[in-house]
């Protein structure tokens, strides 16, 4: 009854949780082309650590950066893995600074045994997010003054399922099958403030996209010596067309005394089509010295120049990521003191982003920090990290966003399925 309950209140949770992620959790102008911010960050523990995960492992928390890693929960064990995301970001321009605050669920996600050498995991999280407003004004000779406006909205979710198998006893392998769903909601509208009789261009597009996605991943864990142990890990994601259908509107209006007059330019819905993701490869390892020195690096390209989206090829350029991380605790089996059992972190990042504009690539780089605090007498953490961050320049006319991060996640283990005995 006790795993009936559980697997109630999950399912009551997942769904709570896909309608927290259906709202608007982003809004950086760049999130206007390709398919919107990626999330790539990983959990709470990868979180404070910059992001770094695929030569992870860790039977307390869920590690969906690399598959293979599921193998490291313990056999009788159930991971609940929740979390939030405050964001404060400052935009700066040449014509000013604007702040924007956002608040949003951040991921959902449950680790558990199938046998002694299957485990699994299954999650919901953001993929992509799109989320801007822009208003532009431009004086053209012989016109006068055009107002140009865009805006977007939506974004691609993430609800996997995967497998990791124990092939060996240092080797590991797994596979995440995800179903990406959701919509991207795009906006334009030039207007003549100036010219009465001139008429104004409305256009919306609306792309929905529902299609299956894979990623591999294989990991070898095994000792140095007695005081260290070391994990590698690679991970694979296949290039892929998501299926997508299309709607798209384009209207001429002018205001007339007695209402609107319009013309219809191009209107069409659930025209089928497609968008592409790119191919993946990562590489990480990390040391572990007596359980309570972790170093971890991550590497990760991905080859987004020959992606299309919506069958046009996009001004987007090949991505790669270096992140890596530190943790220490002072002692992991001291369950009386909390304060020794408390794991501090500390990473950094460095990302070419796969947006590409005048020929310059966009940066995107940040210092973490965070620490886990565990709950009494057991393996429960809640781990909180703050991601401090600058994307974007203000030359060539862009936009710099200094960003600060703050996730909060909730790691609840417990015992799965046990059989109770009465004498």
């Amino acid at each position: 009854m006790r795993s009936f309950k559980y697997l109630v209140t999950i399912i009551a949770i997942f769904t709570a949780a896909g309608s927290g992620l259906a709202q608007q959790n982003t809004f950086s102008p760049y999130s206007r082309f390709g398919i919107g911010d990626l999330s790539n960050r990983g959990f709470g523990r990868s979180a404070a650590l910059g992001g770094a995960g695929i030569g992870l492992r860790d039977g307390l928390h869920i590690n969906y950066l690399n598959p293979a890693s599921y193998t490291a929960q313990d056999t009788m064990s159930f991971i609940f893995d929740i979390g939030v995301t405050n964001n404060i970001t400052t935009f700066a321009s040449s014509a000013g600074e604007h702040d924007i605050v956002s608040f949003y669920p951040s991921h959902l996600a449950i680790g558990f045994p199938v046998t002694t050498w299957w485990k699994g995991s299954a999650g919901l999280m953001p993929y992509s997010k799109v989320g801007y407003k822009i208003e532009d004004d431009t004086s053209i000779d012989q016109i006068g003054l055009v107002d140009y406006f865009f805006e977007g909205s939506g974004g691609i979710n993430r609800l996997y399922l995967g497998n990791a198998f124990q092939v060996h006893d240092n080797i590991s392998v797994g596979v995440d099958i995800s179903y990406l769903f959701g919509s991207l909601t795009r906006t334009s509208r030039i207007s003549f403030p100036f010219d009465e009789f001139a008429y104004k261009t409305r256009s919306r597009n609306r792309v929905m996209v529902s299609d299956f996605h894979f990623k591999y991943g294989l990991q070898y864990s095994g000792r140095i010596n007695e005081d260290y142990s070391i994990t590698a890990g690679v991970v694979f994601e296949n290039s892929r067309s998501l299926s997508a259908n299309d709607d798209m509107l384009v209207l001429n209006e002018l205001e007339l005394s007695d209402g609107f007059a319009q013309d219809t330019i191009l209107n069409y819905t659930g025209e089928k089509n497609h968008i592409d993701l790119p191919m993946g490869v990562g590489f990480g390892f990390s040391v572990n010295r007596k359980n309570n020195l972790v170093f971890a690096a991550d590497y990760m390209a991905h080859n987004w120049a020959a992606t299309e989206f919506l069958g046009v090829q996009d001004s987007l350029a090949n991505s790669s990521m270096f992140k890596t991380g530190i943790e220490y605790t002072h002692d992991r089996g001291d369950y009386e003191n909390i304060l020794r059992r408390t794991t501090y972190r500390l990473g950094f990042r460095y990302e070419n982003t796969y947006l590409l504009f005048n020929g310059r690539q966009l940066k995107d780089y940040g210092l973490t920090l965070g620490f886990g605090i565990p709950y009494r007498g057991r393996e429960t953490s809640f781990n909180f990290a703050i991601d401090i961050g600058q994307r974007g320049t203000l030359s060539d006319n862009l936009i710099r966003e200094n960003y600060l991060i703050f996730s909060f996640s909730a790691s609840l283990y417990d015992f799965w399925f046990i059989q109770r005995r009465y004498e």
